[in-house]
């Protein structure tokens, strides 16, 4: 009998931790090789499978701070990007009650911050994604509201004019799924590789313009 009960044990053990997961992994990466490899994006914004030119996934959310580009939610592990040494990405919010002090203080310190970097803003005007945050911590995605009020600020300090710094949001919006469940939502990490592609080319341009005259 226990003879019998151990070698199911073991049998099962490598069925179920091993031959499963395995089969499973390489299926789904034959079947769906770019999704099963994280979704991952060059920095011309096309889809690779290569982790060395990725310059991260259009499922994670990363933080910018460069006022030329668009700015995402807050994230209570700040998309990992304060412990370098980190090399598994966890996820997590910040999980405070309605009547922790913590909360007021953490949403008044980022209303200052996006009002102080958006002085064109009224707090009223403020799309409430941009000062709740994120679940997971890693939402790549803010609402259109929220990345339309940032343009003044953009064009500002990346020198882009209106029409291209909408055209970049417009082609980043995705729709609602299936249409009719959720909102429309912009990926920041592909606006904002839009945006720096614009940029350069925007200096090529110029450069180009004064080495001809």
């Amino acid at each position: 009998m226990i003879r019998t009960l151990l070698s199911f044990f073991v049998v099962m053990l490598v069925l179920c931790c091993i031959v499963y997961p395995f089969v499973l992994n390489e299926t789904a990466r034959f079947i769906f090789p770019y999704e099963a490899s994280g979704s991952l994006i060059d920095k011309n914004g096309k889809a690779t499978l290569d982790i060395n030119k990725a310059v991260g996934s259009k499922l994670l959310g990363q933080a910018f701070t460069q006022p030329y580009f668009l700015h995402g939610r807050s994230s209570a592990i700040n998309y990992n990007t304060s412990d370098t040494n980190q090399s598994i990405v966890n996820s997590g919010g910040f999980n405070y009650a309605m009547s922790n002090p913590e909360l007021k203080e953490r949403i008044t310190k980022d209303l200052n911050q996006f009002l102080k970097q958006n002085p064109h803003i009224l707090k009223k005007e403020i799309p409430i994604d941009l000062l709740s945050a994120s679940a997971s911590g890693l939402d790549p995605h803010i609402s259109k509201q929220a990345a339309w009020i940032q343009i003044p600020r953009i064009m500002k300090f990346s020198k882009l004019d209106q029409n291209q710094v909408e055209k970049i949001i417009n082609n980043n919006t995705e729709d609602k799924f299936l249409g009719i469940f959720g909102e429309m939502k912009v990926n920041v990490l592909k606006a904002n590789i839009a945006i720096s592609q614009a940029m350069k080319e925007g200096k090529n341009a110029t450069t180009n313009t004064r080495t001809n005259s």
